[in-house]
């Protein structure tokens, strides 16, 4: 096995020499690093296999010299390399893992504003309704990383990177903690912190922030904790329609999440709803308001959004969220004019969830083909299983629609390869009412008729647009589909 001659400081590795016809040889270790096992001598040895711990971290050259009774060949038995070879080895010894968190404000604009106190039972307030970006930096080289913030959405987090965002929406003192490990070479380390934020009320207003089918309920996240006694049922409706077709859609309750407090779950009376339904929900302005006394404004006809296991995470490697790749591995797929006029980064400045997203321009009457490739050039695949209808979705942040045409609006499709579905409609679609300086999901339904392994292929069009087409991309799912029969 090979892990690239990598250990942990305190642990061993064994070194064997297994040429034949060597007539001595002579291992020799750098100076104060190293415990030979089973001698007394920690620089030289001249058994075939040795076995070191190393207590030293660093990049550390181990020195093989053999001396064979005839010319020693290669290992094809092709080419001589004489009778005296010396060999290098580079041993690298990981430190252990260390972790240092920093905390900050999250600024209107996105950026990074007051740092926090770093400490047990700081108490540092913040509004509810308001996040904190976390930040740490480690040493040891972790791999993995597990967030658990108490309080906070995210709750946990299991992304592998070194920024989080946090909000709080519930009022309350929390902790959290931080695990990074690897788990080879092994190593792992957790920091923990014990009363660290303090959630105060807050006069800002009360934002929807999703309205997702889970468990069967319609979720409605709002930004922070509210109040149970204001609920009512008669100030909420339903929108439900499937195929063009109205459907009842009578609300049976309405109750809190018992464990998030700013989640109102809404649950219908003996109807069950599809991934095929369009579902909206609206709320007329009366008592539902936070704990902290704020009210919720009017919401009219609300698209609402189904949750599924994410295929793309779950089955493949593919970057759905943007976190862990670069602008390199979302690469141009020449088509040609116009599809080749866009561009792409990877940005910390918008983020639906994580700390990254794609951020893409589209040029005046350009477009943009592109797919996502790992670091050696090949389109990342995902299986999908004939017969099965599958709900793909994206998150989009749009910054600028430019001069939107009437009709022939810009959008965005994603196209499957191989076996294309060509008919795959806009998701979504540019159209001059589009939201702006929001997160909006949008999604379609792809039923596969072979079994295999496909990637995207995903196309954006801005060719009847005079002007560029700014946007952020993020969290892309693909999720098993439920239809109504």
């Amino acid at each position: 096995m090979d892990f690239g001659n990598t250990i942990r400081v305190g642990t061993s590795i064994t070194l064997g020499d297994l040429s034949s016809g060597v007539e001595s040889r002579l291992w020799t270790f750098p100076e104060g690093v190293a415990d030979i096992v089973g001698s007394d001598n920690d620089m030289t040895a001249t058994t075939a296999n040795v076995k070191a711990i190393f207590n030293v971290a660093g990049e550390h050259n181990v020195k093989l010299n053999q001396i064979f009774k005839e010319d020693a060949y290669d290992l094809q038995q092709i080419n001589k390399l004489g009778k005296v070879l010396d060999t290098t080895i580079v041993v690298t010894v990981l430190p252990e893992i260390e972790i240092d968190v920093k905390a900050y404000y999250v600024n209107p604009d996105g950026t990074d504003g007051t740092a926090l106190v770093i400490a047990n039972g700081a108490k540092n307030e913040i509004i509810a309704g308001r996040t904190i970006r976390y930040k740490i930096t480690t040493v040891g080289e972790p791999q993995k990383f597990l967030w658990t913030m108490e309080g906070g959405d995210p709750v946990t987090s299991t992304v592998d990177t070194q920024v989080l965002d946090v909000k709080y929406k519930k009022l309350g003192t929390y902790g959290f903690s931080i695990n990074a490990n690897t788990p080879r070479p092994a190593g792992s380390a957790t920091v923990t912190f014990t009363d660290f934020v303090k959630v105060i009320p807050s006069t800002d207003p009360v934002t929807l922030d999703a309205a997702q089918v889970v468990n069967g309920k319609i979720a409605l996240n709002f930004s922070r904790e509210m109040e149970p006694t204001t609920l009512n049922t008669s100030q909420f409706s339903v929108g439900l329609t499937n195929k063009g077709v109205t459907l009842p859609a009578n609300i049976k309750s309405i109750s809190i999440n018992p464990t998030e407090g700013n989640i109102v779950l809404v649950e219908l009376n003996g109807q069950i709803l599809y991934n095929d339904d369009k579902v909206t929900i609206s709320y007329t302005k009366g008592t539902l308001a936070t704990t902290d006394a704020v009210a919720v404004s009017s919401f009219s006809d609300t698209p609402v959004s189904f949750v599924g296991t994410n295929l793309l995470k779950t089955t493949s490697t593919y970057d759905s969220g943007f976190e862990n790749s670069t602008a390199a591995n979302w690469g141009y797929l020449s088509w040609g004019s116009p599809w080749d006029k866009y561009t792409l980064q990877i940005s910390g400045g918008k983020a639906h969830s994580g700390s990254k997203s794609a951020y893409i321009e589209m040029q005046p009457n350009g477009g943009m083909i592109m797919g996502h490739k790992d670091n050696s050039g090949a389109l990342v695949n995902f299986n999908l299983v004939a017969g099965k209808t599958y709900e793909v979705g994206s998150w989009v942040y749009v910054v600028s629609l430019g001069n939107n045409p009437p009709t022939s609006a810009p959008d965005l499709r994603f196209y499957i390869n191989p076996n294309t579905d060509w008919s795959v409609g806009p998701n979504p679609a540019f159209s001059s009412t589009f939201v702006v300086g929001k997160w909006i999901y949008s999604s379609t339904l792809m039923k596969i008729t072979t079994t295999a392994n496909y990637n995207f292929m995903i196309r954006g069009d801005n060719q009847n647009n005079p002007s560029a087409l700014k946007f952020y991309l993020d969290d892309i799912t693909v999720t098993e589909a439920k239809l109504r029969p």
